[in-house]
């Protein structure tokens, strides 16, 4: 038995074993005494104060009641939570009790040839027995746990066990289970063990547990100082750049660990890609040589012939230009007759027209017109015919009438804003009678209120809504705008029926009307004439540039006649020539596509490799890198307050449960 407490000590000590920290710790040992079934039936927790930093008071947080010092003498205040302690810069060790449930409690099960059975009745019995022992946890948190059941000397056979072993000492028998309940299933850790044996009257009586989170909190603590990098931003970056590459995408820059993979990877595939385009550039301009080429060797022959050809034809030419170019001086000489005479009937019009608009009054109805020209015409005519338009007239009509129209109108403006004020008062009376599930209109509530119908109270209660709705300023507005909207659809309405009625505006309209026509005809007549005029000079600077072009022509024919004897000979010595350059192109090309083909086909196979690759990695990194990733930060977490009792902000805490099983 000695050997067993010596090893439940040593056990303590390993589990509660963390690194010394430059800071007050709170050690806690917490004892529970348990039945088999994880009912709780006294807790003591023994707590020691570590005044690493010799304070003469230590401040605590506790929960725990019965508190009394099992280190020393030191004395202590309580108030409320807040636990004060006269520490004289020493450690401070004390004891409480807590009806809180402690965080991990172990669970009991036993069959009997597949029947439940106690532990108690098991003395008196025989069989084939399972013991199963799990962790009950009132919270999430990641703990390690291992249970000490002592065997008796006799009654247990042919063990079998899973996340457990026997150790023995001493000829006595001691199974050790473990778990790791707490953590995510992912991590397949063993949340129970199982003993399965052949049980002969076995007496097992009590068992010893012990289980912390502060190993696995120092492990978190250790691996976050060491780790110097934000693991998700290398996740997301990591996910980008592999996205990208399975998409045959540019990387994008990344600024953490991979931040030297993107450039080299673009790197690598822009000269792929260069280096493609620049094979495929080749072989398009070899092929295109080659055309070339062929073509150029046909062509060669032909312009071997033609040459021949034009050599005969340039004695003909040059005859046919020299009767062209004295026709056309004999033209040319006739041109300034031509110009004048058409220039003299475009004046005789304009006279014509000068002198009909100044006996048409137009200076009576003061419309200033200054004598037309060949030059001024259009824009003076123009300018006539916009102050003459009907619709401009009608329009500047209609703001003088508006201006008369307008007060007149609005001088009835209580009269309009009633009858828009009734409207929605209407609108909103069938809005409150909706919302009050009457389906019923203004007219038939109004029906139905004079002929008793509507209680006295609900009316109340109808006409008050209305009446607050009415005073909003949303209402308010809506009937100032509606009002506005009536009082311009009135003006508007009075200005067209004026308008529409009134002889002396239809007469002014109806002579403005003619007016215009008139004018608008004399403008096209002498457009007409313009461009006949204008057409005429281009004609016959025409005839003058032809003539220029003719003699030139002439000489240039004589020219060609005597270079066309030249041309007939360099024409056959580049026929032979171009022969031979058909031939070297053709073998040029064919190299170029095979090796076009060669680079098309390297680039293919290593953008292959790097799709491939990314579409095997990135969901490793989605998922199998990310859950890994969660469930450390939730496993970090969850151990951060695993302590059994309060602790004050930013204090260290580190504790052990104890806990025996009375199995009987």
């Amino acid at each position: 038995m000695k050997k067993i407490i010596a090893l439940t000590l040593s056990l303590i000590m390993a589990l509660g074993c963390i690194p010394a920290m430059a800071e007050n710790i709170k050690h806690e040992r917490v004892y529970v005494v348990a039945a088999a079934d994880g009912t709780v039936e006294s807790v003591t927790d023994s707590v020691r104060l570590e005044n690493v930093d010799e304070l003469d008071e230590i401040g605590d947080r506790t929960i725990l009641t019965d508190i009394r010092n099992v280190g020393g003498d030191e004395a202590f205040t309580l108030d409320g939570e807040t636990l004060t302690w006269k520490a004289d810069g020493g450690d401070i060790t004390y004891q409480g009790t807590s009806d809180k449930a402690p965080a991990v409690l172990p669970v009991v099960s036993l069959t009997l040839d597949g029947q439940e059975i106690s532990c108690a009745d098991l003395k008196d019995r025989t069989g084939e027995a399972v013991l199963t022992v799990s962790y009950q946890q009132q919270e999430t948190l990641p703990v390690l746990v291992v249970t000490a059941l002592p065997l008796p000397e006799e009654g247990v056979t042919d063990l079998k066990l899973e996340n457990a072993a026997v150790l023995s000492e001493m000829g006595r028998q001691v199974l050790v289970g473990w778990a790791v309940p707490g953590v995510d299933e992912q991590l397949n850790l063993p949340v129970a063990f199982t003993a399965s044996f052949h049980a002969d009257h076995a007496d097992l009586s009590w068992m010893m547990t012990f289980c912390t989170s502060d190993p696995v909190d120092a492990v978190c603590r250790e691996l976050d100082e060491r780790v110097d990098l934000d693991p998700h931003a290398e996740l997301d970056e990591a996910k980008l750049l592999l996205t990208a590459m399975q998409n045959g995408e540019t990387l994008p820059e990344t600024t953490g660990k991979t931040s030297g993979i993107a450039p080299k990877v673009n790197e690598l595939n822009d000269g792929l890609t260069q280096l493609n385009d620049g094979a495929a550039t080749l072989a398009d301009g070899a092929s295109q040589l080659s055309a070339g080429a062929t073509e150029l060797k046909d062509g060669a022959a032909s312009l071997a012939d033609g040459a021949a050809t034009l050599a005969d034809g340039a004695v003909d030419a040059e005859s046919g230009a020299a009767a062209l170019d004295e026709g056309l001086t004999t033209l040319v000489a006739n041109n300034e007759a031509l110009n004048t005479g058409a220039a003299a009937i475009f004046a005789t019009i304009l006279e014509s027209a000068n002198q009909q608009l100044a006996a048409a009054g137009l200076d009576a109805a003061g419309i200033t017109l200054p004598e037309l020209t060949a030059e001024n015409y259009a824009a003076a005519l123009d300018g006539v015919l916009d102050q003459l338009n009907p619709e401009n007239l009608k329009a500047v009509a209609a703001v003088q009438v508006e201006e008369a129209v307008r007060p007149q109108v609005e001088a009835n403006a209580d009269q309009v804003r009633a009858a828009v004020e009734e409207a929605a008062r209407q609108q909103v009376l069938e809005a409150v009678l909706q919302a009050a599930e009457q389906d019923l209109t203004a007219e038939q509530y109004a029906q139905a209120l004079q002929a008793g119908q509507v209680p006295e109270e609900h009316a109340e209660l109808i006409d008050a809504s209305v009446e607050k709705q009415m005073q909003s300023d949303e209402v308010k507005r809506q009937i100032d705008q509606n009002t506005q909207a009536q009082i311009d659809q009135l003006v508007r309405q009075n200005v067209e029926e004026y308008l529409a009625s009134d002889e002396t505006v239809a007469a002014q309209l109806a002579t403005a009307q003619a007016a215009y026509d008139s004018l608008s005809a004399l403008k096209a007549q002498l457009d007409q004439v313009n461009t006949f005029v204008t057409g005429l000079k281009d004609y016959t600077d025409g005839a003058a540039e032809a003539s220029s072009g003719a003699a030139q022509l002439h000489t240039g024919l004589t020219q060609l006649n005597t270079g066309a004897g030249s041309l007939s000979e360099g024409a056959s010595a580049l026929s032979t020539g171009a022969i031979d350059l058909a031939d070297g192109a053709s073998s040029v090309s064919a190299g170029a596509t095979a090796l076009k083909d060669g680079v098309q086909t390297m680039k293919q196979t290593i953008m292959d490799a790097e799709k491939e690759a990314a579409e095997k990695l990135l969901p490793y990194v989605e998922n199998e890198l990310a859950d890994a990733l969660r469930i450390y930060e939730q496993t970090r977490d969850g151990v951060r307050n695993g302590g059994y009792d309060l602790r004050p902000e930013g204090m260290k805490g580190v504790t052990v449960y104890v806990i025996r099983t009375d199995l009987q």
